[in-house]
């Protein structure tokens, strides 16, 4: 007898396990919002240029609406990747608003990250993991990391030395 109800416990519980397990494999990763960083390489000064990028996709009907944005120093604005996208199992193909040419990212189930067709400094892409409680403080530390990269005063940018260039490229030989 208490072999049976331990054997019938086992067994809910094997089957409890088996349908989170299944639930984590089957969801859909173009829901929410995703964020990662772009590594954009050195400046002159020496300072490694980095960009937030986050995405945030919503599910309407068979399409799903993508909105890009994108921190630069202390501006945050719109990225070229926002418009339309359709999914295709772990492919998720996005038409931008801009009329620019379609990009695929790629969902990777067992990391759960998404490889998007971004690329940082060394060529390697950018990688998205979704934005939990967990790491949204992560990603904060990064905006204001990257916000005061900008504002040191040897990454201002210098307009006179590129308007005296332009005089001298605009004479004619």
């Amino acid at each position: 007898m208490k072999y049976s109800r331990l054997l019938t416990v086992l067994c809910l519980l094997s089957l409890t396990v088996a349908m989170a397990a299944g639930c984590s494999v089957f969801k859909n990763p173009w829901e929410g919002t995703w964020w990662g960083v772009q590594d954009a390489g050195m400046n002159w000064s020496g300072d490694n240029i980095q960009y937030l990028e986050s995405f945030t996709f919503t599910k309407d009907g068979d399409q799903i609406t993508v909105k890009h944005q994108v921190q630069r120093g202390r501006q945050e604005s719109t990225g070229s990747l926002t418009g339309t996208g359709k999914a295709d199992g772990g492919t998720l193909t996005i038409t931008p608003a801009n009329g620019g040419k379609p990009v695929s990212f790629t969902y990777d189930r067992l990391k759960s990250t998404i490889e998007t067709s971004l690329t940082n400094a060394d060529k390697s892409p950018v990688i998205l993991k979704q934005l939990t409680d967990d790491n949204k403080s992560e990603m904060e530390k990064t905006r204001e990391h990257i916000i005061s990269v900008s504002q040191k005063p040897e990454n201002a940018v210098n307009t006179t030395i590129s308007s005296s260039k332009t005089a001298v490229r605009s004479k004619s030989y």
